[in-house]
């Protein structure tokens, strides 16, 4: 076996010429060659025992980095969703506020209306009350004055009868009478 490693050497020696003064024997090659083995036995056994745990590690991590993605994504959904809603309820709220507001100052118009008409005939009544009982007592004034006017003329007349009458007692009778002074 030394015989063939060390021709394997010079073989290599000849193809590669010497590595900066070294010189490839047969224990190099040897070494080199338990080195292969052992590598390649060391590959066989991570591949046969410890491969398919790894994978299965490994296998069993991704499922549930992309089991934790997805619930992440679908929270997120969940999420915006939610905000749609919310900002949709919030929009249906201001409008309903706009509406009751609306409806607040139509009810409010209306009643100041209201006011407006009750004041408005309450004062045409009082006004009407008004104009009816300046009625009455400008006809009971005229009354009281038709009744002083007939009392001093009958005063008058029977004043006029009673003295005889010429133009100047006439006129101081008159005169008398609008004086005040009846006697």
């Amino acid at each position: 076996m030394n015989e063939i490693l060390e021709k394997i050497a010079e073989v290599v020696n000849n193809c590669l010429g010497p590595l900066n003064g070294l010189k490839v024997t047969g224990s190099d090659i040897r070494d080199l060659l338990i080195q292969l083995c052992a590598t390649i036995l060391l590959f066989v056994v991570i591949r046969f025992f410890l491969w398919k745990p790894i994978t299965n590690i490994l296998e069993k991590r991704r499922e549930a980095v992309d089991t934790a993605l997805e619930e992440a994504k679908a929270s997120k959904e969940s999420a915006k969703a939610l905000e749609e809603e919310l900002a949709q309820k919030l929009l249906d709220a201001k409008l309903q506020v706009k509406e009751m507001i609306s409806t607040a100052e139509k009810d409010g118009n209306m009643r100041r209306e209201q006011i407006i008409t009750e004041a408005r005939a309450e004062a045409k009544r009082r006004l009407d009350n008004l104009e009816l009982e300046l009625e009455q007592e400008k006809n009971s004034m005229q009354k009281e004055i038709r009744q002083e006017i007939v009392d001093i003329a009958f005063a008058a007349a029977e004043k006029i009868v009673a003295k005889e009458i010429d133009q100047d007692q006439y006129m101081n009778v008159v005169d008398e009478i609008l004086k005040g002074d009846s006697k």
